[in-house]
């Protein structure tokens, strides 16, 4: 390749990288986290923490951090690199193993803790109700909370669907 053809590649995986932390942001996950995933997804080897940061020019802190948040989701796993004593990782590519495993597990974990929470309170409104206590927006806030309830039910059973697991 030429040094032309060398900077344009290093240009376009570099437009890639970027995307990627655009899109995670614009989800509000922050900007580290899908530049990252970006860099372990396009690499053709594992990457240790120091190379991350050198690449994304972030603090080692964050990298740690976040690749560990990763990790979670099984967006990347720590792999073993022969003659090295640091930690590699290496990116999920299997976008259908990365979605079941990772993004929808957290989703159903974080709808069942909303869930918990509507719950709570719920109960805490329906006993001040009983002990005669009143709220002059105790109405618009039972139905809000009711509203709520029954968003939550639909994307619990959209999410339990086993038509969605089927596709994925």
């Amino acid at each position: 390749m030429t040094r032309k053809q060398t900077s344009e590649w290093s240009a376009a995986c570099r437009s890639f990288i970027e995307a990627g932390g655009h899109t995670t942001q614009l989800f509000g996950l922050g900007r580290i986290l899908g530049q990252l995933y970006g860099l372990l997804y396009l690499s053709p080897r594992p990457l240790c923490l120091d190379e991350m940061v050198h690449e994304l020019k972030v603090s080692k802190a964050s990298v740690s951090t976040t690749v560990r948040q990763l990790e979670r989701w099984t967006a990347v796993k720590k792999v073993w690199v022969r003659g090295d004593r640091r930690d590699f990782y290496e990116a999920e590519t299997d976008f259908n193993l990365l979605l079941k495993q990772g993004v929808l597990a957290t989703l159903r974990k974080k709808l069942e803790t909303a869930g918990v929470q509507i719950a709570k309170v719920e109960t805490a409104l329906q006993a001040a109700h009983a002990n005669g206590s009143r709220n002059p927006d105790s109405e618009i806030i039972v139905a809000r909370l009711k509203k709520a309830k029954q968003f939550h039910g639909q994307i619990q059973g959209l999410l339990g669907n086993p038509l969605i697991e089927h596709l994925l």
